[in-house]
C-alpha cells in the first residue's frame, strides 16, 4: 500500500495509530456500574455521561466531562473535549483547577506532574504515574499503572448546567439583551461608575483626596487576573461562565481585574468598528456596579481618545473619541475621559503584581505610584513599553522586574502579569517571558483560546478555555438545556 493511499483515508490512518499504539487491544466496556481497573486498560465509548475517578483506595477523586462549545442558542455544538476537573469544580462552589485532553490527545494523572499537584492537591495515596487517559475521538482509554489501581464511575442522569446559569445571570446583570446601552441609559450607568470610581476602595489616596494610581488588593481575594480583551465581549462571557468564577464574585471570595485595553477590536477589517468597544464598557461598567469591591480595572493604552493610540494605520483613538460623541454625545464623551482618569495604573496583593504592559526602567517607589497624575513619564512607561528586544533597545529588562518587586515590597519570587505585548496571535499566555522567572504575558482577545490567571491552592496558575464567538448571542429564551 502506498503513502497517498494511506493518507486519503481518515478511518484507515486511525485503526493503523489504533493499532500501533496498543489501543486496539484494550478491552471495550459500556460503564454501568463502577469498574476497578488495576494494573491494565480498559477502552470506554463516550455516550454522553460524565465519568468519575477515584486514584487508588480513598484517594484522589476527580470528574471526567465532555467540553462543548456553546451557540448562541446555548446548545452544544461540535465535537467534545475532556476538562478532568475536581468535584467541587464541578458542582461550581470553587474556583479550582483543570486538566484539558484534546482529541488524539494523552495525559497521565500523577502526582509526577507539579502542574497536577498544584491543581488537584493530590493525597500520598495517589502514585507518581498513576492513570494514563487517551482521547480516542469516539472512546476514552483508561490505563492503569499502579497495584492499587483507579476506580471508574458512571454519572448518569448528570446535566452540567452551571454555563448556562451563569449567562443568564450575566444578562441579569446587564439588564437585558448584550447590545449598546440607548443613549440615556449609558450616560447615567457611566456617572454611577465615576461616583464609584471616586471612592473605589484598596487604593490609598492621593494628595489630591482621590484614588491613587496603585490598587491594593488583600491576601483574602482569590485574584482573577485577564488582560487586553480588545472588543471581545465573547472571550468576556466566557471567562465568567466558567471555573466557578461568577459565583465566587457574587459569594465576595474572589475578584476580577482587568489589565486594560478593553476597548478597540485587533481583529483584521474591523480596526474601525467602535460598536462592540462600547458594548464592552457597558458591560464593565454593569459589573463595577454589581461588584464594587471585587471587580477591578487598570488602565492600559488603548483606553484613551489620544490620536496616537492605533493599529495598521487606522486612528483607533480618534475615532473612537468621535463615536463615543456621534452616538452618545458629548456629555458621555467626558464621562468617558473622567472614568480613564480614575483608573490605576498597577495592582498589587500577596499573590501577584501587575501592569498593563511594563515595570517602570527608572526608580520608583510606592508613594510614586500613588501620586501618579504628577508624573507623566510614569505613566508613559507602564501602559506602553515593552520588554527589551534587538528592534527595541530601550525595553525593559528582567533588572527592571526584579526592581519593581522590590519596590511594591513583594516576595523576589511573586508573579508580574502584563498584558499589551502577545507572543504570537494562537495562543494566550507565556510563562517565564524574557529569562525572568514568574514574569507572565496574558492576552484575552485571542480568536483561538482566551486566558485567566488565577489562585488555586495558594499558587497563581494559567488557564485556557476556547473561545466562542457565538457566546455574546446567546438568549435564556432560546434554549435552557445543554449535556453535560
Amino acid at each position: 500500500m502506498n503513502k497517498s493511499s494511506v493518507n486519503s483515508n481518515p478511518d484507515l490512518l486511525k485503526r493503523l495509530r489504533r493499532a500501533f499504539s496498543g489501543l486496539s487491544r484494550c478491552p471495550q466496556l459500556k460503564l454501568r456500574d463502577a469498574y476497578r481497573l488495576v494494573d491494565g486498560s480498559v477502552r470506554v465509548p463516550y455516550e454522553g455521561f460524565p465519568i468519575e475517578l477515584l486514584l487508588g483506595n480513598d484517594g484522589k477523586r476527580l470528574h471526567l466531562y465532555p467540553e462543548y462549545p456553546l451557540q448562541g442558542d446555548g446548545k452544544p455544538g461540535g465535537s467534545p473535549n475532556f476538562l478532568i476537573e475536581e468535584p467541587d469544580h464541578a458542582a461550581g462552589t470553587a474556583i479550582s483547577g483543570f486538566l484539558r485532553l484534546e482529541p488524539g490527545q494523552e495525559l497521565t494523572l500523577g502526582t509526577e506532574d507539579r502542574q497536577q499537584r498544584v491543581l488537584f492537591d493530590y493525597p500520598d495515596s495517589v502514585a507518581p504515574r498513576h492513570l494514563k487517559v487517551v482521547h480516542d475521538d469516539d472512546a476514552v482509554v483508561f490505563r492503569d499503572r499502579t497495584s492499587i489501581g483507579t476506580c471508574l464511575s458512571p454519572m448518569l442522569n448528570v446535566e452540567k448546567t452551571e454555563r448556562l446559569a451563569c449567562l443568564r445571570r450575566v444578562l441579569e446583570i446587564f439588564g437585558g439583551p448584550l447590545k449598546p446601552l440607548r443613549k440615556g441609559d449609558a450616560l447615567a450607568l457611566i456617572e454611577q461608575v465615576n461616583h464609584v470610581m471616586k471612592n473605589e476602595v484598596f487604593r490609598p489616596r492621593d494628595s489630591r483626596g482621590l484614588p491613587g494610581g496603585l490598587l491594593q488588593l488583600p491576601g483574602e481575594l482569590t485574584p482573577i487576573v485577564v488582560a487586553d480583551l480588545h472588543g471581545r465581549v465573547e472571550n468576556l462571557l466566557v471567562i465568567l461562565s466558567h471555573n466557578g468564577f461568577l459565583r465566587a464574585l457574587e459569594k465576595g471570595e474572589a475578584c476580577l481585574v482587568i489589565l486594560g485595553d478593553a476597548v478597540h477590536s485587533e481583529r483584521d477589517g474591523e480596526l474601525e468598528e467602535m460598536d462592540d468597544s462600547m458594548l464592552m464598557m457597558d458591560l464593565i461598567f454593569r459589573l463595577k456596579l454589581r461588584f464594587p469591591e471585587n471587580f477591578f480595572f487598570l488602565r492600559g493604552n488603548h483606553d484613551s481618545f489620544s490620536e496616537d493610540i492605533g493599529k495598521g494605520g487606522v486612528p483607533q483613538g480618534l475615532l473612537w473619541k468621535r463615536a463615543l460623541k456621534k452616538a452618545r454625545g458629548p456629555d458621555y464623551r467626558r464621562a468617558m475621559q473622567r472614568y480613564y482618569d480614575l483608573l490605576p495604573y498597577a495592582v498589587t496583593s500577596p499573590d501577584f503584581c501587575a501592569t498593563h504592559a511594563a515595570p517602570p526602567r527608572n526608580k520608583i517607589s510606592v508613594d510614586k505610584l500613588i501620586e501618579i497624575h504628577r508624573y507623566p513619564g510614569l505613566v508613559k512607561e507602564l501602559i506602553n513599553n515593552r520588554m527589551l528586544r534587538s528592534n527595541r533597545p530601550s525595553g525593559y529588562t528582567k533588572g527592571d522586574v526584579r526592581r519593581f518587586r522590590k519596590a511594591l515590597g513583594v516576595s523576589p519570587e511573586t508573579p508580574f502579569i502584563v498584558g499589551h505585548t502577545p507572543m504570537d496571535r494562537t495562543d494566550t499566555y507565556w510563562l517565564n517571558v524574557g529569562g525572568a522567572d514568574n514574569h507572565h504575558i496574558l492576552y484575552s482577545a485571542g480568536e483561538t483560546w482566551v486566558g485567566t490567571i488565577t489562585r488555586i491552592h495558594g499558587e497563581m496558575c494559567p488557564m485556557r478555555y476556547p473561545c466562542e464567538p457565538e457566546l455574546r448571542h446567546y438568549s435564556p429564551d432560546q434554549g435552557e438545556r445543554v449535556v453535560p
